[in-house]
């Protein structure tokens, strides 16, 4: 198997030129290696395993390279499952192709759910090699890509363009898959998705910032600023910032959120109850027109999908408010989205990743399985009216 080092120092996460990527169609397999993949340091993953380096664009159509880990139980059925990590990351040392190398990896649990049933996993690096966190487009066409990666890859009789694909994250991974859901029909339209399964996303980016600001994931904020600073030139965080907010951007640069595994700083842990307006220039952040826009471009719910979603959040999440999730719910209804499951894990953002896991598990079973899915939106919509 191939030694490993951090992405920085890994000729396999160079980047071409872009000229040299310009007449590459996106899901290109550049080149590949097998890896001995590792989870929580003293547990391995019981899968065959290969990273690939792929074609794929970040938000503005600039051709890029992405990795994605590619893990093939014992005997595989004919089911492809893209898992997105929630690796909220602003360093590529917490990507996930490093993180199953180093053993470090902390949703192993959940995926392995999925390989117990004979599913072939995908997990793509989708923030890019400029770790764009929640940037959606960016993301969204690195998870379609590692899925056209995979069916290029591997071979027909494990994966093929007939093999039903389904989605599946929580929070920041959730983000990702929800994003790839909207664009499929326009970006990759031949690509058989059968079910999508998203606990706690950011609903509204600017709701959710406003949520957090001040409390204990105040963090989240910050991360989220520099991730889409990176991929928008129109947010001027020297002009936005006074000197205290460079300096924190600075640190935060180099963290990731909830990733302690990884020996990186956590902005969570470093910047809880802390306010935004303490580090800018300007009284409200999210009212600069040129963040207004950004946080507009990449919030969830532009438009629908034809596979069937089921949507679970934490009763007491608090990073999304419960209102923001039940209108994303309905919005996707009223956006075509073919059936919405909705329900309501116990507990807060964290341990709602695992409540609900099993069940989504399940859910996307079934639409394998061809079984017709449940549909609340009728109860949906009449829910948005109610009182929480």
């Amino acid at each position: 198997m191939a030694p490993f080092s951090e992405p920085s120092d890994d000729a396999f996460h160079a980047q071409p030129v872009p000229a040299e990527l310009a007449d590459m169609a996106p899901g290109t397999v550049l080149r590949y290696r097998p890896i001995s993949p590792e989870a929580y340091y003293f547990f391995g993953v019981n899968a065959r395993a290969w990273q690939v380096a792929y074609v794929t664009a970040d938000g503005n159509g600039k051709p890029q390279v992405d990795i994605a880990t590619l893990l093939v139980p014992d005997d595989p059925k004919p089911r492809l499952l893209s898992y997105q990590v929630a690796y909220d990351a602003l360093t590529r040392r917490c990507a996930p192709s490093y993180e199953i190398l180093s053993g470090s990896m902390v949703e192993h649990m959940l995926m392995d759910k999925a390989l117990r049933r004979g599913w072939v996993v995908v997990i793509p690096d989708y923030e890019g090699p400029e770790s764009q966190f929640l940037a959606g487009r960016n993301s969204g066409q690195g998870v379609l890509d590692a899925i056209r990666a995979t069916q290029n890859f591997l071979p027909d009789n494990w994966v093929n363009t007939d093999t039903p694909v389904a989605l599946w994250g929580y929070s920041g991974g959730a983000f990702a898959s929800l994003w790839a859901a909207e664009i499929a029909a326009d970006y990759a339209p031949t690509i058989p998705l059968v079910g999508v399964a998203a606990g706690g996303p950011p609903a509204d980016l600017a709701s959710s910032a406003e949520a957090v600001n001040g409390g204990i994931f105040a963090g989240m904020y910050f991360a989220a600023v520099v991730g889409l600073s990176r991929a928008y030139d129109s947010i001027d965080t020297e002009k936005l910032m006074n000197e205290d907010g460079r300096e924190m951007l600075k640190d935060v640069g180099e963290s990731c959120i909830g990733q302690e595994l990884a020996w990186v700083k956590d902005p969570v842990l470093s910047y809880a109850f802390d306010d935004m307006q303490d580090y800018t220039t300007v009284d409200n952040f999210l009212a600069v027109p040129a963040v207004q826009k950004v946080t507009a471009e990449n919030r969830l719910g532009q438009q629908g999908f034809a596979a069937p979603l089921f949507y679970y959040q934490a009763f007491f999440d608090q990073v999304t408010p419960r209102r923001d999730a039940k209108t994303l719910a309905a919005t996707y209804c009223a956006a075509g989205v073919p059936a919405v499951r909705f329900s309501y894990a116990l507990g807060e953002h964290i341990s709602a990743t695992l409540t609900h896991a099993s069940a989504a598990v399940d859910y996307l079973a079934a639409r394998f399985a061809g079984e017709p899915p449940p549909n609340e939106c009728a109860e949906l919509m009449q829910m948005l009216a109610a009182p929480d």
